[in-house]
């Protein structure tokens, strides 16, 4: 295809020489124009490949002004055929950038030659300019930053996102270093200076700080650039912001680091749950290698039960929060176990294929630590025993069991007598280690379908489905006969006995709320009737059990108010039945009825008021003791009962001298008596009553020979009397099997160096007797009733009226 030229000439003939000429050449001319004005408007018409300029042209403007014009808005090359070469003409021509200029006249062979160089020009000048454009295209695609530094004239100048990315002005201007330099961290300027010196060209990573936003990560290349014909050598440089690279590489990072640390097991796999890859836990978990898993099924890997191809097909539809549950999984070798599955969907743009991922945690510990809660919530931490929740539901399902099938059924209930002694005494690591012994016991007595329970404390249940009243009672008399085997505590042995109360569906009651009362006042009958017993329930109970429960109620009231007075009984020494003192003994009158000690002290042991009782007791004694040793200047000896419960508190030593002290009365002068039940505690008794010798208070052993006392545990403990329980006494002499009794208690005082006190004497005869055979001290009737404090004050009045020399029986 020839070139297409227009001619633009104000003189005909020259402009039809031409073109015939530019024909004869195999040029197309497209156009011939005498103005400049024509030029102009026909070149934007015809849009020719080069335009052939005369200089003086028709009108007032000059070729070199349409020149200029057409070069700047249409970019169209341009040579100029004229007959001038002045110097303004030339500088004016030179400012459209010709790509020739001819001087007429000239020559075909000259004219040719220019025209196919500026064509050739031409040419190359169009693929620049491609190249421009296609290299700008790059730079807004790729949002380059580009700067240029001229080192030698100070210039610095930026492009394409160069703004953007730094925040810097992009216009050219005078700087003495590139601008951006300060925008990095000190280091990286040193850093990027001496690769340029040592290499003339750096790529790095680094980050920029605008002096108006946050930090940016920038990709940077700068090389020095040789300069070319009549340049300076300069710096060009390239920023790219990779921020969100870096970020997304960092994220990348971060998730690559949990995948392959997390304790949870994940696996990919793709739309046909084929697996690509596995975190080690993963691996961990199910003990297969990564190599033995990459392209197998994970369902045939994994799950014991699969999941249906439905199922997947489906969590397209749950988002994001894909699906979660538990499921039986599978290890290598075959062992199964439950985890906490969580399966996601992964899907791509361009319906490119989608991945599951799949998180799995095995949730065995999980389901274990569930189990032993729940195992924990029915069952007694100590005994191992069930609780009082087990009771609860276990009675409910075998009364509805019971009441559907017509058959009976029996609910024990095992309260051990005294613990709270031993608890307190030994403390309580004993006593849990005896609760623990008692525990087994019951398991070793009871039959397979039973249910024991601790309902708390040292009370036991037991549920007994399908049995009869022998049934339950024949257990009761096995279980009291296994737990009256000594009981290891410490280095000692300990007898521990229970009452037992029985209660049978649906005789005694059909609801667990009737059953549960009738067991508990079935057990209190047997405590009332002597302990280490069982008892049926019937009727009567109940109202014993109500009227145990008035007689505590009226004793709080009681204590409260110290609604309690004291009597004394007479000591008197047997050899001259001279006053050597009286024992203490509380009474209790309630809405004028006297109240029996033996009623109403069990039940203040129970409830606990006993302490505060006893301490009252010997505060009112002890004040009372020295007032009568004052009043008539002779020391009679005060004894004082002290409970068990009072016994094994901690500051029970701290309240006797509290009390010595406050009231006066000197410590020898006080005797304390206690029941051999405190002996069961040996090594703690060893020492209370070594510390009451130290200060000077006597102890004697009440009611000796009723107890469970050895003579190993007699003659370690440091006490000062025996007395003779009146059981004893009171058919002696008559009785020779008490007469014997009595004879060893007083050999076995004498032995062992001790007092001996003989209680309830009433006749003549028991007086002699215990004067012949060594007893030194007696109390009773023969003597004296117990006396309230005005009586007694008036006894002890005619008693010293004669110096303390009568020992005749006075009126009582």
């Amino acid at each position: 295809m020839a070139y297409r030229i227009q001619i633009v000439e104000d003189e005909r003939i020259v402009a039809l020489d031409l073109k015939m000429a530019l024909q004869s050449l195999g040029f197309d001319v497209v156009a011939s124009c005498a103005s400049g004005e024509e030029a102009i408007a026909r070149a934007k018409e015809l849009k020719p490949d080069l335009i052939l300029m005369d200089i003086h042209l028709e009108g007032s403007m000059p070729g070199t002004e349409a020149a200029l014009i057409i070069r700047q808005t249409l970019d169209i090359p341009v040579i100029y055929l004229t007959a001038f070469a002045e110097e303004n003409i030339l500088q004016q021509a030179e400012k459209s950038a010709p790509y020739g200029y001819l001087l007429k006249p000239f020559e075909l062979r000259e004219l040719n030659a220019t025209i196919r160089m500026a064509l050739s020009c031409r040419k190359a000048e169009i693929e620049v300019h491609k190249q421009q454009k296609l290299l700008m295209l790059a730079v807004e695609t790729a949002q380059l930053g580009i700067w240029e530094w001229d080192q030698q004239q100070s210039l610095f100048t930026g492009q394409g996102y160069f703004g953007k990315i730094t925040g810097l002005d992009m216009a050219p201007r005078q700087e003495k270093v590139p601008p951006f330099l300060r925008l990095l961290e000190h280091a990286d300027q040193s850093r990027l200076n001496q690769l340029l010196k040592d290499r003339g060209r750096v790529d790095m990573i680094t980050t920029i700080t605008p002096d108006d936003g946050d930090s940016v990560w920038v990709e940077m290349s700068v090389q020095e650039y040789e300069p070319q014909w009549q340049e300076s050598a300069k710096q060009i440089g390239v920023l790219r912001d990779i921020t969100e690279r870096i970020k997304s590489e960092q994220l990348l990072q971060q998730a690559g680091a949990v995948f392959q640390s997390t304790a949870e097991g994940i696996v990919v796999v793709d739309s046909d749950r084929l697996v690509k890859s596995a975190n080690p836990a993963f691996l961990r978990l199910t003990g297969f290698s990564l190599m033995e898993i990459l392209g197998q099924d994970i369902d045939e890997v994994l799950h014991v039960k699969k999941h249906t191809p439905d199922f997947y097909q489906g969590l397209s539809q749950l988002g994001d929060a894909g699906w979660h549950g538990e499921v039986m999984c599978r290890r290598k070798n075959g062992e199964t176990f439950p985890a906490w599955e969580h399966i996601c969907l992964v899907s791509y743009d361009l319906e490119l294929p989608a991945h599951y991922i799949i998180g799995c945690t095995d949730v065995s510990s999980i389901k274990k630590a569930e189990i032993e809660l729940n195992r924990m919530a029915f069952h007694d931490a100590l005994t191992d025993l069930g609780n009082r929740h087990l009771l609860n539901e276990q009675l409910a399902i075998e009364l509805t069991r019971a009441a559907g099938d017509g058959s009976q059924m029996g609910l024990v209930f095992i309260d051990l007598d005294g613990f709270k002694l031993i608890n307190d005494g030994l403390g309580h690591a004993t006593g849990d280690q005896l609760l623990k012994v008692v525990a087994q016991r019951i398991r070793e007595t009871i039959r397979r379908a039973d249910i024991p329970v601790r309902f708390g404390g040292d009370e036991f249940f037991i549920i007994c489905p399908h049995s009869s009243e022998q049934d339950c009672t024949s257990m009761a008399s096995r279980l009291l006969e296994k737990l009256e085997q000594p009981m290891p505590a410490g280095k000692d042995n300990i007898v521990v006995t229970a009452s037992i109360g029985i209660a049978l569906y649906p005789q005694h009651g059909s609801s667990a709320e009737k059953l549960l009362s009738a067991a508990d006042s079935a057990m209190y009958q047997a405590k009332l009737a002597g302990k280490r017993r069982y008892c049926t329930f019937n009727e009567s109970m109940a109202e014993k059990v109500h009227e145990r429960l008035r007689l505590e109620q009226r004793l709080r009231q009681a204590v409260k108010q110290h609604s309690f007075t004291l009597h004394y009984q007479p000591l008197i020494r047997v050899d001259d039945a001279s006053l050597i003192g009286f024992e203490a003994l509380l009474r209790w009158q309630d809405e004028g009825v006297n109240i029996p000690p033996d009623l109403f002290i069990p039940v203040a042991e129970e409830c606990g008021l006993i302490q505060e009782l006893g301490s009252w007791v010997l505060q009112q004694a002890c004040i009372e003791a020295q007032h009568w040793n004052e009043r008539f200047h002779y020391p009679l000896k005060v004894a004082v009962n002290v409970s068990v419960m009072q016994f094994v508190e901690s500051d029970f030593l701290e309240g006797v001298a509290r009390e010595l002290q406050h009231s006066g009365l000197q410590p020898h002068l006080l005797e304390l008596e206690i029941t051999e039940s405190v002996l069961q505690s040996l090594e703690n008794s060893k020492r209370i009553l070594k510390d009451l010798k130290r200060i000077g208070v006597s102890v004697a052993i009440d009611d000796f020979g009723t107890g469970y006392s050895s003579m190993a545990v007699l003659k370690d403990l440091a006490v000062d009397r025996l007395k003779i329980d009146r059981s004893f006494i009171c058919n002696t002499p008559a009785q020779t099997q008490d007469a014997a009794v009595c004879k060893a208690i007083i050999m076995l005082a004498r032995s062992l160096m001790l007092g001996i006190t003989a209680e309830g004497v009433e006749e003549s005869a028991q007086v002699e007797f215990l004067r012949e055979n060594g007893c030194d001290t007696i109390q009773g009737y023969y003597y004296s009733k117990p006396l309230d404090a005005a009586a007694l004050e008036r006894y002890l009045q005619q008693a010293f009226s004669a110096g303390q020399a009568s020992t005749t029986k006075p009126d009582s």
